[in-house]
């Protein structure tokens, strides 16, 4: 019994000394200590212009090609190539305003030559999917998910703008009949007049 309570006593002991994975020992300067996959090392040039280059690489700049799926309505359709590589704007927005992402500022349209098969029918036809691909980017505060109506998104100038421009220059036109433009309607409308009591 004496035996079995001195085991107990120093399986205690050892098991107080072990630090708990959410309270980690602290790292003395040169120790390394891996933790989730993290390598604890000590700063020197060459990790930070290696980090320095990933950053560049990671940010957003020129369009990268991204392998994307080509979805097509119909659960019982199915299309071959069933994905492609095409020029997505991705990456980092360190330096650019709060909030903003990579986003495209210049798209084209390109048809690229499928077939379908119906899987209903045994039948296979040959297509083209018609894809947006990205030509420049830009970190833009506004995407255009972020929109609300009747603003719609304008790539080149990264921000959420009114559609009918010509309605615009008509209402500024009238600015001595006391018509305004109201920026968030997009919308020509009468100037509240100021009463004086």
């Amino acid at each position: 019994m004496a035996r079995f309570l001195m085991l107990l006593i120093v399986v205690v002991i050892v098991d107080a000394y072990n630090h708990h994975p959410k309270f980690p020992k602290s790292v003395a300067s040169g120790e390394s200590e891996v933790q989730r996959g993290v390598k604890i090392v000590d700063c020197n040039g060459t990790h930070d212009k290696l980090r320095n280059d990933l950053i560049v690489k990671s940010s957003c700049g020129e369009p990268k090609e991204v392998f994307e799926k080509l979805t097509v309505a119909g659960s019982f359709l199915q299309v071959t190539p069933s994905h492609v590589w095409v020029k997505r704007c991705v990456g980092l927005c360190s330096y650019g305003p709060t909030g903003s992402q990579c986003s495209p500022t210049k798209t084209r349209k390109e048809h690229i030559p499928v077939r379908i098969f119906d899987l209903k029918t045994k039948r296979e036809s040959c297509s083209t999917y018609e894809m947006v691909v990205h030509e420049s980017c830009g970190c833009c505060v506004a995407g255009a998910k972020e929109c609300l109506a009747p603003k719609i998104f304008n790539p080149r100038k990264c921000s959420c703008q009114c559609p009918n421009m010509n309605e615009r220059r008509n209402c500024l036109k009238k600015r001595n009949m006391n018509m305004r433009w109201n920026r968030s309607k997009c919308a020509c409308e009468p100037r509240k007049r100021v009463t004086n009591w």
